[in-house]
């Protein structure tokens, strides 16, 4: 073989010196993915330190107006005490955190000596600003004005959620009701009935499990068209119920919020541990992924405009390889901005909510349009170079590849005499 060809290998080499060769060729691959893979964690680290010292916010300058009247604010222990101009307390404000979708809420709320809420105020929160936005622009916040502390101020109850952003009102709930129990407590000498906290378990998360025992089973499945029926029955489930009803397909936000220590309430939220821990779980011991392959509802939409139009696997060679490392590169800006600024709404750039609730920004429904048209001339698209959830799936088997490898090592060394 001419010493201008592409191979490395030359076909006159013996077969144990290619077979060398090609080892060599893999140690180099894994030491640089390696290397990688450890320069990322730590930049990851890094990111998490800096928004952890970096963020909070000053919670004073918002007391007056949870406090309406108040010309002198003061603090007992957990509480703001608002009095008037002739010393009289007129009263108090506290404050509660509460999960929500991407991340904590903060909230204020005031108490006059009556037990009635005066005001209540978002102080921060970590929320996708399209959905949180939802919540901002309804009547949500102000409904709470008036209410008695001994009101139920749930949603369901006495308040509505607000259609599209369930979980951030919620979050906004939960917040206010603890911050009313602070007061109750501490400044009323009110003992208020005990929190209940039923587990909510129904129909999306029995659909999950089902469509995770069914893309488990499936992949294990050798007869190819009983296979492909059966993936396209997990596909179609998939963009029915994760997509167009629940609207609950995985996202970056989930794993920035994952890696920033903002877990939602198991009780509440069965559907977030159910959905990140069955991937995780099943990637990290099967190196599978039956989630993107399977039934991920915006990956099964582009199969079905591949199925229409025809379209088929599109990997240029030249151009390959340099999209994925921009997908990769969008991945972990993703992630990074969402640590660094304890903000992990902010990490998502996927348009589902847009294709499965037609609502996002300019930029989304671009991207939106783009991935549509773009579907019917190639497979799957945005999974092959943009989705920022696929070099989240390869970070875990790679780790998952390291670990096995140094244990095997390990093993296979002589014991010491």
């Amino acid at each position: 073989m001419s010493s201008s060809s592409r191979s490395p290998i030359s076909l006159d080499e013996p077969i144990d010196s290619r077979r060398e060769t090609k080892a060599v060729v893999r140690q180099r691959q894994n030491r640089r993915e390696r290397l990688l893979l450890l320069l990322a964690a730590g930049a990851v680290v890094l990111a998490w330190f800096y928004g952890y010292f970096t963020s909070g916010a000053d919670v004073a300058p918002l007391v007056p107006k949870v406090l309406p009247g108040a010309v002198s604010v003061t603090i007992q222990g957990d509480l703001f005490v608002g009095s008037d101009d002739a010393g009289q307390i007129i009263g108090y404000a506290a404050t509660a955190t509460a999960p929500g979708y991407g991340g904590p809420i903060d909230v204020l709320v005031g108490v006059d000596p009556t037990g009635v809420v005066l005001g209540v105020e978002i102080v921060a929160e970590r929320e996708s600003p399209g959905f949180f936005r939802l919540v901002t622009s309804s009547d949500l916040v102000a409904e709470y004005t008036g209410r008695a502390m001994t009101d139920p101020l749930r949603l369901g109850d006495d308040l509505d959620a607000v259609t599209g952003a369930t979980v951030s009102s919620e979050g906004v709930a939960n917040g206010v009701r603890a911050a009313v129990r602070t007061v109750a407590a501490e400044a009323l000498a009110t003992a208020l009935p005990p929190e209940a906290t039923p587990i909510e378990f129904g129909a999306p998360e029995i659909v999950l499990i089902l469509l995770f025992v069914a893309g488990y089973v499936g992949h294990r499945i050798h007869k190819p068209v009983l296979k492909k029926r059966i993936r396209w029955a997990t596909l179609l489930g998939g963009l029915i119920f994760l997509g167009f009803i629940y609207t609950a397909p995985l996202t970056i936000t989930m794993i920035a919020s994952l890696l920033s220590g903002y877990w939602p309430d198991w009780h509440s939220n069965l559907y977030w541990y159910l959905l990140i821990g069955g991937i995780l779980f099943v990637t990290t011991v099967e190196a599978k992924n039956p989630y993107c392959s399977w039934f991920c509802p915006f990956g099964a939409f582009q199969e079905c405009m591949a199925a229409v139009s025809g379209a088929k696997v599109y990997r240029p060679r030249t151009l390959s390889d340099g999209l994925k490392w921009v997908q990769r590169g969008l991945s972990l800006t993703a992630i990074l901005l969402g640590l660094a600024l304890r903000r992990p709404g902010v990490a998502g750039y996927e348009p589902f909510a847009t294709l499965f609730d037609l609502r996002g920004s300019m930029v989304q429904w671009a991207l939106l349009i783009i991935v549509v048209l773009a579907s019917l001339v190639m497979y799957r698209p945005f999974c092959n170079y943009l989705c920022p959830m696929d070099p989240v799936i390869d970070i875990i088997a790679a780790t998952r590849r390291w670990i096995k490898e140094t244990w095997s090592s390990w093993r296979a060394k002589p014991a010491n005499p």
